[in-house]
């Protein structure tokens, strides 16, 4: 065989040994992913809370989300303490001054304009609610 074939064949051979190993490792093929669609589909946009008369406005980043803003209609904004989405989860937690309670939301799914959530709060109350997509 041609010395010069030779080194064809051995390197297509290293490409395809390369390609097939990084499509085969998952971080390495997130790194590619970023920017892609959401991590929970429709979950980024501005979702009212009718019992508190709260609206959260979530964005996503590409790689995971933030909350914007929280507002209540009647005291106005709410400091937000914490965020993580986990990939599956996204949770956020937000601190009411007025009652110095810290309630903390679980979206858990997105049905159409519906999200579905668990929540707790730090005077001990908890349970699962839905929010309505606003316009």
């Amino acid at each position: 065989m041609n010395p010069r074939n030779k080194v064809w064949i051995t390197l297509l051979s290293f490409v395809l040994v390369a390609v097939t190993i990084a499509c085969s490792c998952s971080s390495v093929t997130d790194l590619f992913n970023q920017g892609s669609a959401e991590g929970m589909p429709g979950l980024a946009g501005k979702w009212r809370d009718n019992a508190e008369n709260t609206v959260h406005t979530i964005e996503w980043t590409g790689s995971t989300y933030n909350v914007v803003s929280t507002i209540n209609d009647d005291r106005g904004s709410y400091d937000v303490s914490e965020e993580n989405w986990d990939g599956t989860t996204f949770t956020w937690a937000y601190y009411v001054a007025a009652t110095d309670v810290t309630v903390t939301l679980q979206a858990t799914s997105v049905s159409g304009n519906t999200m579905n959530l668990n929540w707790w709060s730090t005077n001990g109350n908890s349970g699962t609610d839905a929010f309505t997509r606003e316009p």
